[in-house]
């Protein structure tokens, strides 16, 4: 073999070794290659998720937020209508007793009494929503007001009535029959006289002496007999019964039983607005 023949041999056969070689560095570049792409992947898939979680709690965040603010919304106008449904009930009752001091049709006093009651209706249903919405810090005083404003819505429909019934007997004595105002005349004096024994009476009934028993009877008594001389329907039963008890110590709204009402309704009052404004700020 000749001089050329070797040197293409020896040509073949670098050839042939290096072929291994450059397999292998490919190899190892693309391996390489393959590890840089994967950790690029797993910085950008970790990126993503971080940014992703970001995200869900901006808009978690965002939407409690809105929640609460819609919550404290509800809940400030729900105290606001309570509120104002409990003074109502109060307003109109005491209105519904200035009416009745003026002589009133039939009609007239039925559109009040129903204002009331649509008044106490009222109340009650804003009371509900104050249970349903909570919390048990608010609900527990918006629930002592409306008791205490029914009770007061009470004593003002007694207290109504006593003024009506009173009218109708002082506006007896300017009437042109001597008959009517003498019964009249005569029914006032019963009732004075009943107001004195009761007012110098003890309050706790059970410590009259039988001599104080008597004479309030025989009082009570000489009252009803004084009222049956009056005309025909001049004053009903409930008319009449409210000016017996009106002509106690005190009539209904001066009793201090519709003071303790009142006490109790401006004390839980105080309380509920006190609880509402740390609701409505916490």
């Amino acid at each position: 073999m000749d001089l050329q023949g070797i040197g293409a041999i020896s040509a073949a056969v670098v050839a042939l070794m290096s072929i291994p070689t450059t397999v292998l560095v490919g190899r190892w570049q693309m391996k390489a290659a393959l590890g840089a792409a994967e950790a690029t992947n797993k910085t950008g898939l970790a990126q993503a998720e971080s940014t992703y979680r970001a995200a869900l709690d901006a808009v978690h965040a965002e939407t409690h937020a809105a929640h609460r603010q819609w919550r404290h919304g509800i809940q400030r106008e729900a105290y606001a209508s309570f509120l104002l449904a409990a003074h109502r009930v109060v307003e109109v009752g005491e209105r519904f007793v200035a009416d009745n001091a003026e002589e009133l049709p039939p009609e007239s006093i039925g559109a009040g009494k129903k204002a009331v009651d649509d008044a106490l209706a009222a109340l009650r249903a804003a009371q509900t929503i104050i249970e349903l919405e909570g919390p048990d810090d608010v609900a527990a005083p918006a629930a002592g007001m409306t008791n205490a404003a029914k009770s007061m819505a009470m004593y003002l429909g007694e207290q109504a009535t006593f003024e009506r019934a009173l009218g109708k007997l002082h506006r007896m004595l300017d009437d042109q029959q001597p008959l009517v105002t003498a019964s009249a005349e005569r029914l006032i004096q019963a009732l004075s006289h009943l107001r004195r024994l009761r007012s110098a009476a003890p309050l706790d009934s059970a410590d009259l002496d039988e001599h104080e028993t008597r004479e309030t009877r025989a009082a009570e008594r000489s009252c009803r007999e004084a009222e049956s001389a009056l005309p025909p329907n001049a004053l009903d039963s409930q008319e009449f019964e409210a000016l017996i008890e009106g002509h106690s110590p005190r009539p209904p709204m001066l009793s201090s039983r519709y003071f303790d009402a009142a006490g109790k309704f401006d004390d839980d009052e105080v309380i509920f607005v006190r609880a509402a404004k740390l609701e409505l700020h916490n």
